[in-house]
């Protein structure tokens, strides 16, 4: 009973934090951080839905709905890191998060996942100037009609061993990978490598990523990135993901 006045406490300051309604950019930080004590005192991570713990701190992170949009479900790392521009994700031995939220994607869809192919789901990430918040996070769910339509209309320029300037107007990035999974991908790496001046630039980089199955059955993935200019032409990653990943989506996919 000597630690109920702590545990109410805690679930205090948590409902604060949620009503705060991201107003502040360090919102995200404080509801991860807030879920990480509650799964330590209690053994539940609420508010978020999941905390996984590594041996390597940067490897930790929490999967959990946006606070003010409880359809999206986005993944962030239990370390303060401030986004994509982190040069900590560019090291040696860098978590690979993307890995990690396609590894959580039931966390997204739940039993809807069985009635579709497990390459049926996409990932997202913001560049810092499109952000609100100022902690990493990976948006989760399926490609969006607007993105499945631009990879179909130009999946003939899109090769597997380098990155193609799409002949669109905001200067799209693609390349498709064959893998079943993202163990062994890391699409920030692949996105810095490959994209001119995209190393010197992570800051103003959106990425996604989209798991796709060819029309040979091979299985992969679409990797897409963009430098942001000052023009926010429409691109960012609430554009490509469908947080609600309904059960049509699916099936219009496999389609």
């Amino acid at each position: 009973m000597k630690h109920r006045p702590v545990v109410l406490s805690i679930s205090l300051v948590i409902v604060v934090i949620i009503m705060s309604s991201f107003v502040s950019r360090s919102a995200l930080g404080l509801v991860v951080r807030a879920c990480e004590v509650n799964s330590t005192l209690t053994g539940s991570p609420y508010p978020c839905l999941k905390i996984v713990r590594a041996q390597d701190p940067l490897s930790s992170y929490a999967v959990l709905r946006e606070p003010t949009d409880k359809e999206r479900t986005i993944l962030a790392p239990l370390a303060d890191v401030s986004g994509i521009e982190d040069p900590r994700l560019l090291a040696e031995g860098a978590p690979n998060y993307f890995d990690a939220a396609w590894r959580e994607r039931s966390a997204e869809i739940g039993p809807r996942a069985q009635k579709g192919s497990p390459q049926d789901f996409a990932l997202a990430i913001n560049a810092a100037s499109w952000r609100t918040q100022d902690r990493l996070h990976i948006h989760m769910g399926c490609e969006t009609p607007r993105f499945r339509a631009l990879l179909k209309t130009h999946a003939a320029e899109i090769g597997s061993f380098r990155f193609t300037k799409l002949r669109t107007n905001v200067g799209w990035w693609a390349t498709f990978r064959a893998a079943d999974d993202l163990s062994n991908l890391n699409p920030l790496k692949l996105v810095a490598d490959g994209v001119d001046g995209a190393r010197s630039n992570m800051k103003n980089l959106v990425v996604g990523v989209f798991g796709s199955t060819l029309p040979d059955g091979q299985h992969g993935f679409y990797i897409l990135a963009r430098i942001m200019g000052a023009n926010k032409s429409r691109g960012s990653a609430e554009d490509m993901i469908d947080p609600k990943c309904a059960p049509d989506d699916l099936a219009q996919q496999r389609g």
